[in-house]
């Protein structure tokens, strides 16, 4: 991994046009408050739209969406490499716009969860799609870490403002107000898309028909920037996953004060979006003094153990759960642009295979973490060790790490400026 990468495919060189930064910010922008306005009620919704069925269709559709967004992108991928960037992001929101849309309409639970279905595909292709073409057209790490960065700012000032827009505009009998706004915020992304898109370019096809072909998968067994990376990857989205569900349930269990548990779950949205462009800048001087992708990206995995292992220390219980969220909010502005970056910086496969790659990680880390959050904790919880939970996956998530994530460092070499 070098701080400038070669373009993938042959042909003519992509140049990005000159407002594809503020067209994809805006577009992230308006995509996350839509998807983060519809979140908080989705549920309510569903149980609405299929009164008396049980919880099972609530649970079923919610699970639609959110396979569907993680893998969708994998299933179509013979596909994905034969429609423009431009058309294949718009394309996405325009979907996930009609589909979230026509929700309050059906009533049968086998069509809600189809529409769910295509909005997940909608986000999934608009997603991997954008982080292709940031690959492709900014030659740099520094340069696309920026604009991963930008993304994140986006993504979590949507999550700010979502459930606000949510709560002032559902109406348990008739939610079509708050689904066209929905739809409006996905109509919008595409829209602001369209000047700021390259046209002309597809994303480079993968080596076979299948996501992940087999010299993709050799690469990850023999080539050791690559195991390491998947690996410390997968470490990290899995430590991420705590707090969306261990720490929120620990919260939500241990702390009676609303007000309390409100503050200590908004932190780090908060932090990002005031404070992600400071971040991105000190990484950004980390990385032209030769600090890797995979090694910053190792530092991300320490700064979420260090997290756990305050949750899991003697500290009285508040003066922990501060200073864990305050530290987890760091290693996220570290680690969520970081993860796109590293991947987008292998030379090895397409833009769109490495991606598919990411995302494999991504969910399985996911997956895997919200499992042990929302069950294995629990279960020690309830035994009053909870505390061991936290100690035990920091400690783990250390010794997984160190030995992957800070084995070489890398001279620096200029890039392009973007």
């Amino acid at each position: 991994m070098t701080q400038q990468t070669a373009v993938r495919h042959p042909g003519a060189p992509l140049r990005a046009p000159r407002h594809m930064r503020s067209a994809l910010f805006l577009d992230h922008l308006f995509g996350s408050l839509g998807l983060f306005t519809v979140f908080p009620v989705l549920g309510l919704l569903l149980a609405a739209r299929t009164p008396g069925t049980g919880s099972g269709w609530v649970g079923a559709g919610l699970f639609c969406y959110t396979a569907s967004a993680g893998l969708s992108a994998l299933v179509l991928n013979r596909w994905l490499h034969r429609v423009g960037y431009r058309t294949g992001m718009v394309g996405g929101v325009l979907l996930s716009a009609v589909a979230f849309g026509s929700l309050p309409y059906p009533s049968a639970p086998w069509a809600l969860c189809a529409l769910l279905i295509l909005a997940g595909t909608g986000v999934s292709v608009h997603y991997t799609v954008s982080r292709v073409l940031i690959a492709e057209a900014v030659s740099d790490d520094i340069g696309r870490h920026k604009i991963f960065s930008l993304f994140q700012i986006a993504v979590n000032a949507g999550a700010m403002l979502g459930p606000f827009i949510a709560n002032a505009l559902y109406r348990e009998g008739d939610p079509r107000l708050l689904m066209a706004v929905i739809a409006l915020c996905y109509l919008l992304a595409g829209g602001v898309l369209t000047p700021g898109v390259p046209r002309g370019h597809r994303p480079p096809a993968t080596s076979g028909s299948w996501p992940l072909s087999r010299s993709m998968l050799r690469e990850v067994v023999r080539t050791s920037a690559v195991w390491r990376l998947v690996v410390v990857g997968t470490v990290g989205t899995f430590a991420y996953a705590q707090f969306y569900s261990a720490f929120a349930l620990y919260v939500g269990r241990d702390f009676d004060s609303g007000a309390m548990r409100s503050a200590l779950l908004a932190v780090p949205a908060l932090s990002i979006v005031l404070l992600q462009t400071l971040v991105t800048a000190g990484v950004g001087r980390l990385m032209a003094a030769g600090r890797t992708p995979l090694n910053l990206l190792g530092h991300a995995n320490l700064l979420f153990a260090a997290a756990m292992l305050l949750l899991g220390s003697w500290l009285p219980a508040a003066v922990g759960a501060v200073l864990a969220v305050v530290v987890f909010a760091l290693a996220e502005m570290v680690w969520a642009p970081m993860m796109s970056t590293a991947f987008a910086s292998l030379r090895t496969g397409s833009s769109l295979e490495v991606m598919h790659l990411r995302q494999v990680c991504r969910t399985t880390g996911d997956a895997l973490g919200s499992l042990a959050g929302g069950s294995l904790f629990l279960l020690l919880h309830d035994a009053g060790r909870g505390g061991l939970y936290w100690a035990a996956l920091g400690l783990l998530t250390l010794a997984a790490t160190v030995p992957l994530a800070f084995r070489d460092r890398e001279p620096a070499r200029p890039g392009p400026r973007d």
